[in-house]
């Protein structure tokens, strides 16, 4: 009796045991369309959020990854914001993951999660095999992953939906001063969020003035000993938001010094305007401006000015509007950016808007510290 009862104990502590419901979650808003089966032997959590614009990029990088392998292989999108947000970005931006709630943050806060977007892989054990930016995780990672997990587990066992009541309490933040910037860690992404009635900009020096300048980031040189990280946050529509390059430089004792230079440009000149109509659709206070994809850009509600910042960081190539008399006219855009033949057609036929690339001369700036 004693040897059956060690040679149970031996046998238990060799196979592997499945610890039920490894990623608590909130609320299912939907099931994975890409991914075939129920039971899986690796799950794979991307922490995202609708207003994080590289998180845009990864999802659409993961439902790739998703395609390519559909069978022991699953994603979930995880969110912590409120659920109606998210419905509402999904009706904007086709999603074909799983995706999920989690109200109060619960899991965030079990794995750490400090920046996103964020993924972790794990096994059938609930064990963390791989974690970090989604984009690096490789189809050569899965594979190897895969050949050496075997054991599988369902979903319902891998995600435990929890007794969470279905409404969701979202606080929302209350920002009472008109402009404030706060030096923080090294954060090397560049993050935007919106908020009710103020901007929260977050990353490198050089990409704040670049979005708030409306120029491609590499027209500005900052020197590396003032190119730390900074959280801005700043009321919108104040003299603040439309000054804010000024107000950031003048808050760190910096200035610009501008110079010309020649090279090819995007040049948009605008002939017609078609900047506004009475039917454009709010897509409220609590998502972002702009929604990138691989090869389209849409955007709610922005000025030309803004939407010519987004081109030239995607387009790495400066941008210059014509006519600026209407060029902060507020209106919504989508224009395909991948191809310069569809997206100078899509430009002039919907927006009156000419595009070209030329050679053409264009500002240079350099920061430095301010004289005393």
């Amino acid at each position: 009796m004693n040897f059956r009862k060690s040679f149970i104990r031996l046998i238990a502590l060799l196979i592997p045991t499945v610890i039920f419901g490894q990623i608590k979650i909130s609320e299912n808003i939907q099931t994975s369309s890409i991914a075939k089966n129920n039971e899986n032997a690796l799950y794979f959590v991307d922490f995202w959020a609708t207003w994080c614009g590289p998180c845009i990029h990864a999802s659409k990088y993961l439902s790739a990854l998703q395609m390519q392998y559909p069978d022991n292989f699953y994603i979930l999108s995880l969110s912590q914001e409120n659920p109606d947000v998210v419905k509402r970005f999904m009706t904007k931006h086709e999603m074909g993951l799983a995706v999920a709630i989690d109200y109060q943050g619960e899991t965030f806060s079990k794995y750490h999660i400090s920046s996103l977007p964020y993924g972790i892989l794990f096994n059938a054990q609930g064990e963390t095999l791989w974690e970090g930016h989604p984009a690096e995780f490789k189809g050569y990672h899965l594979d190897g992953y895969l050949s050496t997990n075997k054991q599988k587990i369902s979903l319902d066992k891998m995600f435990l939906l929890q007794n969470t009541p279905k409404t969701f309490t979202q606080k929302e933040v209350v920002f009472e001063k008109e402009f404030e910037i706060t030096k923080i860690s090294d954060y090397p992404n560049f993050e935007i969020k919106k908020h009710t009635d103020f901007f929260e900009l977050k990353g490198s020096l050089q990409a704040i003035l670049a979005y708030s300048s409306h120029t491609y980031q590499k027209q500005i040189d900052v020197p590396s000993k003032f190119n730390h990280s900074y959280r801005v946050s700043f009321k919108n529509e104040t003299d603040v938001s439309s000054n804010l390059s000024e107000r950031i430089l003048k808050a760190l004792k910096l200035e610009y010094s501008s110079d010309l230079a020649n090279g090819e440009a995007l040049v948009l000149n605008i002939k017609n305007a078609r900047f506004w109509d009475i039917d454009q659709i709010d897509w409220g206070n609590d998502s972002p401006h702009f929604l990138i994809g691989d090869s389209d850009l849409k955007a709610d509600n922005v000025s030309l000015n803004q939407v010519g910042y987004q081109l030239a960081n995607l387009l790495e190539i400066p941008v210059l509007i014509k006519n600026q008399s209407v060029a902060n006219a507020l209106h919504d855009w989508e224009i395909h950016y991948k191809y310069f033949e569809l997206m100078a057609s899509g430009l002039s036929d919907t927006y009156g808007i000419e595009a070209k690339k030329q050679v053409a001369t264009y500002p240079k700036y350099t920061i430095k510290k301010k004289a005393p």
